[in-house]
């Protein structure tokens, strides 16, 4: 699947949490396709709507099109012979396609200034895994639920890494996380998304937020740390998921409310930092405890029952796909 990806179409993965709603050509363009494949729309009837931006729909998707935005595939699945047999019908539609009749040069982008992330170059981006851990007793489906993972990225601008380690230390004796790096890390990134996407924590979720680094070993230019900490987190809300597909229900016809979701963990990691360059060589950490609840599009309403859940940092590669932004709008990411 992954030859016939690259070998005859050019790959994108997009956020649509935000971009379904962006009045910029990006956001105009996913909606033109996302009109076309999940809504059933023309070509024409969906190059009249692709300006709304408060149509109140969610357009996630997997679509093949054109580069002028003319549908030819779409599959909403997790299953991979799904989407195998999507692209082969994609392509087979490609000679009757009404654009893109000729090659031309694709230009850069014009994106909302909201919506526009400049990669933290020189600074600290962690690559993060969000895993559930194992159960005694373990009532989930023996399906994707069971084996759910997610990624995402940490973006930390080189100002602010300079900032996590003082000037002078002490061995032993132990620092707080600063700040906006403590905030950041906690309502961003200490989130229930194994299975799906969910909004960042209010500021007052943050009931017990303890992050320490203590300097055990320098030597020459290096000094190496230990992290240790704790969060207690926990927020009151209505969230709203609609029915599972194994629910009698369809959708709009039932809610599965949800009213509160939660995670205290324990915090450990091991960090070095160079102290010519100011800057982390390696930078390893992991959250374990207990989840509850749910949200609306983090696929928990079947889920909510405490559990146990781990997520893990460590410092990103150097390949394209290690630039991906955060799950996050850079206004309020870069704000807490």
């Amino acid at each position: 699947m992954i030859d016939l990806l690259n070998d005859h179409t050019i790959p994108v993965a997009a956020n649509i949490s935000w971009l379904q709603r962006q009045d910029d050509e990006e956001g105009r363009f996913l909606r033109l396709i996302s009109w076309q494949g999940r809504f059933k729309d023309s070509f024409e009837v969906a190059s009249e709507k692709m300006a709304d931006v408060a149509h109140g729909e969610c357009h996630q998707g997997l679509f093949v099109a054109t580069t002028e935005g003319e549908l030819l595939g779409t599959r909403h699945t997790r299953d991979p012979e799904e989407l195998l047999a999507m692209l082969d019908r994609a392509l087979s539609a490609w000679p009757n396609r009404r654009t893109q009749l000729e090659a031309f040069e694709l230009g850069e982008v014009k994106r909302e200034e909201a919506f526009d992330w400049a990669y933290p170059e020189g600074g600290l981006v962690l690559h993060q895994s969000y895993v559930d851990l194992e159960r005694k007793f373990d009532l989930r489906p023996q399906d994707w639920r069971k084996d759910g993972h997610n990624i995402d990225f940490v973006w930390i601008t080189r100002e602010e890494m300079q900032s996590i380690v003082p000037e002078t230390i002490t061995l032993n004796e132990s620092f707080a996380l600063v700040e906006p790096v403590r905030s950041r890390l906690v309502r961003f990134h200490l989130l229930d998304m194994v299975r799906g996407e969910t909004h960042p924590w209010k500021p007052d979720a943050l009931e017990d937020v303890k992050i320490e680094l203590t300097p055990y070993l320098q030597s020459d230019n290096k000094i190496e740390l230990k992290i240790t900490g704790r969060v207690r987190l926990c927020e009151k809300g209505e969230w709203c998921s609609a029915p599972s597909r194994q629910s009698p229900w369809g959708r709009g016809e039932m809610c599965c409310m949800m009213n509160e979701r939660g995670f205290h963990a324990e915090l450990l990691g091991y960090a070095a930092f160079n102290t010519k360059v100011r800057e982390f060589s390696r930078f390893d950490l992991v959250a374990i405890g207990t989840r509850w609840g749910g949200t609306t599009f983090n696929v928990r309403s079947d889920d909510t029952e405490p559990g146990p859940m781990g997520i893990a940092f460590t410092i990103a590669g150097d390949e394209p796909r290690d630039r991906t932004p955060p799950h996050a709008r850079p206004t309020t990411y870069y704000g807490a």
